[in-house]
């Protein structure tokens, strides 16, 4: 029986999954974070067992937190927090003013006067996916992004024997990480009703 970890960067699969449906014309459902895991793990080859999932995700900045939505986001985040065999790893987002504006200038009601800046998310999940490589945790990551960022972390990973599955969204160009991976599994609406709330 094969360990399996799970290695979730929310912003870009997130990103990749409203892409994805908007694509298509419709609204991206809404989605359950426990089943993703655990059906990424029933779509894998031989006998797999689900340890845990880790979710990388920012946390607005006081000045963010004054968007509904963001908050509202957040909110639903640390209730992940809750789950069992689920660890929600945050970073950070951070408002920074666009040229006209200061940070007393910004206005929460125009996005105009800021942009946002995502910090920490990307080192935070390549941390974890080789401190537990390292000390035996697992032996297969599942890694849910399309970011090329995390190729040193694959070829790390490999280096050492782990078993690495890329997992994009359909639209997603996973060249790059197909290559140092050991599979790619590419998700679409037939997976994605298997996941709902």
């Amino acid at each position: 029986m094969r360990r399996v970890m799970v290695f979730i960067d929310f912003e870009n699969f997130n990103i990749a999954v409203m892409d994805y449906y908007r694509n298509l014309g419709q609204q991206a459902p809404r989605l359950d974070y426990n089943k993703i895991p655990t059906e990424l793990v029933a779509m894998l080859p031989g006998n797999n067992d689900l340890i845990k999932t880790f979710l990388c995700a920012p946390k607005p900045d006081d000045f963010l937190m004054q968007d509904s939505r963001r908050s509202g986001t957040y909110a639903w985040l640390n209730g992940l927090k809750n789950q069992k065999y689920f660890t929600v790893v945050e970073g950070q987002h951070v408002a920074r003013p666009v040229a006209g504006f200061t940070h007393k200038t910004m206005d929460i009601n125009n996005p105009a006067s800021y942009y946002v800046v995502e910090k920490g998310t990307d080192i935070n999940l390549a941390a974890e996916l080789l401190a537990k490589g390292f000390l035996n945790a697992y032996d297969t990551a599942v890694i849910v992004s399309g970011d090329s960022d995390y190729i040193p972390v694959l070829n790390i990973l490999n280096t050492i024997g782990k078993l690495t599955i890329t997992v994009g969204v359909y639209g997603q160009n996973l060249q790059k990480l197909k290559r140092c991976s050991d599979d790619t599994i590419i998700l679409d609406n037939t997976y994605f009703l298997k996941c709902l709330r």
